[in-house]
């Protein structure tokens, strides 16, 4: 079973804050020596493209990254690897939260949060108990009680997060009724066995939602053997984090342009 993964979406070329973050998971799992999975997050398919799927094996291969699962194609990838194959396996997790009770459905659109919550945030302001789970065109949200705290250890860190400040009653399935990104993370991370997950320090309140999902599921198995790692974010000449672009920070601009793929000491 793979030891990581590599997990990018397909929905922008990708940027040295990207080649940072696998670059260092590789470093990590070597050092381990534990395998590599790659793992694709589509399940957005709105803003999947296929030349943006394509730019991840360029920017992998350009890299020097290898990995022991995964898709080699793209090919390959819709064909055995898509997270649109597992969706019966997010929705049954979404089916348990809901027998349990955690779930609550939501018509709110993010302009109307923003009136309500000026972070953006949604923690369960004038909810209305007159919509149900089973209406079209509604949210799935997850509660999260008022104070709700986090904690996980790593090698070098305890993390403590106000996960009802961080994260609100945070969406587990969208109103077209597909499966939100921290379930299908979660549940890809569990069935495949993930022991190390690396992550940039913005992605901090997602690791505590997925704990938190992981608690209310019950997957304790995941919780004692899991390790999260958290590293510092790459920023532009502006000192601002990165963003999928065809701008200069991209690799794809860096291939185009003959230039070596960026190193980084770890």
């Amino acid at each position: 079973m793979p030891f990581t993964r590599i997990a990018p979406t397909p929905s922008g070329y990708l940027h040295r804050g990207n080649a940072y973050n696998f670059l260092l998971t590789q470093h990590l799992a070597r050092q381990a020596g534990g395998d590599i999975l790659l793992r694709i997050d589509d399940i957005d398919r709105a803003r999947f493209r296929p030349e943006y799927l394509q730019d991840i094996f360029d920017s992998l291969e350009w890299l020097g990254i290898s990995y022991e699962e995964g898709p080699a194609s793209l090919e390959e990838f819709e064909l055995r690897w898509s997270q649109q194959q597992r969706q019966d396996r997010y929705q049954a997790l979404l089916d348990e939260l809901r027998r349990l009770g955690f779930v609550y459905p939501c018509s709110y659109s993010r302009k109307e949060i923003q009136k309500l919550s000026s972070d953006g945030i949604y923690r369960g302001e004038q909810r209305n108990e007159q919509l149900s789970l089973d209406d079209p065109g509604v949210a799935w949200r997850i509660l999260v009680p008022d104070g709700k705290h986090m904690q996980w250890k790593t090698e070098h860190d305890t993390f403590n997060i106000d996960l009802h400040q961080s994260m609100g009653h945070f969406v587990v399935r969208k109103k077209d009724g597909q499966a939100a990104y921290q379930i299908a993370s979660l549940s890809d991370d569990i069935d495949f066995a993930i022991q190390l997950i690396v992550r940039g320090e913005d992605l901090i309140p997602s690791t505590a939602a997925q704990l938190y999902l992981a608690d209310c599921l019950g997957f304790m198995d995941f919780r004692r053997s899991v390790t999260f790692h958290h590293h510092p974010l790459i920023l532009d000449a502006d000192g601002e984090k990165l963003a999928k672009s065809q701008g200069a920070e991209s690799l794809q601009a860096m291939r185009q342009a003959g230039l070596p793929p960026p190193r980084f000491d770890f």
